[in-house]
């Protein structure tokens, strides 16, 4: 059994990429000949030094560059090159969390699955400085942990989304998850195997709940075209249920205190705007779901949104959907 680490590198420096390289170099229980690392230059004109990418791990690299297109394109990119049994895409500013990480993996892939989801564990800072980890258990938002039986992707058309390459990450994992529910297989490892690593320059990490409304319109885009492709595809209840999670998401969503401050109203604004034409394209089929179906996704939402910041509801679900039709234009 193969496994290929396909990891996208744009502008990051080698000391930034060194701790995922040393963290594989490291790995026990493996044969290393069995792991290969396809490391995809987006287009950076500052190449790598190879005796630094290459020459200097006991597994093999193979160092590819490509016109500049974002992260999705390059994925796509290093699995079209791949010929493993397996993939995983890592990101190059990230490692592994033990030196047993893949040996898991590797036990995993000779059972057999199409799609593994193990958990990892987020880096993160309080206020005053002090490391911590928190857990991620069988998160499908980031593409942490996340391993693909190859071909099962290529029989079944899974590919990055090129069009995106802010939270795309969602888009795929949500839809490789609903093809392996119905035509594949799926295993999780409950062990944390992966460790998304803290980086001082990312908005992402230091400031969450702006980035996620200022880039509300992917947000939106992502879930958009995935209730597309699940509809297409024929999945109907996970259509349905997933057309009911983001209404409900954006609701609670949009009750968050932080989003109506002063310097936030631009980006409300146009976040509700967007959300407004999700609605338009899919409200006959939340308003035919029923009242069960809404109060279960409602439970998820909510508390999702309760450990995401969220204090009160500042106004009812209806009231909010008539804004949303016909305020927010």
């Amino acid at each position: 059994m193969k496994l290929d680490l396909i990891v996208p590198h744009y502008k990051e420096p080698w000391e930034t990429c060194k701790f995922l390289f040393d963290t594989i170099g490291t790995q026990r229980g493996v044969l290393l000949d069995n792991i290969r690392v396809i490391l995809v230059n987006d287009g950076d004109e500052c190449v790598l030094d190879s005796e630094h990418t290459i020459e200097s791990y006991p597994y093999r690299v193979d160092y590819l560059i490509k016109k500049h297109g974002g992260v999705s394109a390059a994925r796509n990119y290093g699995l079209a090159y791949s010929d493993a049994d397996y993939v995983m895409f890592c990101d190059c500013d990230d490692g592994f969390l033990n030196n047993y990480a893949l040996h898991l993996i590797f036990a995993a892939m000779q059972e057999g699955f199409d799609y593994l989801v193990a958990n990892f564990v987020e880096e993160t800072f309080d206020k005053d400085g002090n490391a911590a980890i928190a857990p991620h258990e069988q998160d499908l938002t980031f593409m942490h942990g996340k391993v693909y039986r190859r071909q099962f992707l290529i029989d079944h058309d899974l590919r990055f989304d090129e069009r995106m390459n802010i939270h795309e990450d969602g888009y795929f994992n949500m839809l490789v998850y609903s093809v392996a529910q119905h035509e594949g297989k799926l295993k999780t490892i409950t062990t944390p195997i992966y460790l998304w690593v803290w980086n001082d320059h990312s908005t992402v990490r230091s400031n969450r709940v702006d980035f996620v409304l200022r880039t509300y319109p992917d947000v939106i885009l992502t879930r958009t075209r995935l209730c597309r492709q699940l509809k297409a595809r024929g999945y109907d209840e996970d259509f349905r249920t997933a057309v009911c999670m983001t209404v409900l998401n954006s609701y609670y969503d949009f009750q968050k205190n932080r989003y109506h401050l002063a310097q936030n109203a631009k980006h409300l604004r146009v976040a509700e705007k967007v959300f407004r034409e999700f609605w338009i394209e899919f409200k006959s089929v939340f308003n035919d779901c029923t009242n069960q179906k809404i109060a279960e996704v409602a439970q998820v939402a909510r508390a999702n949104a309760v450990n995401n910041g969220m204090l009160l509801e500042r106004q009812d679900l209806k009231t909010f959907l008539r804004h949303i039709e016909y305020e927010a234009k």
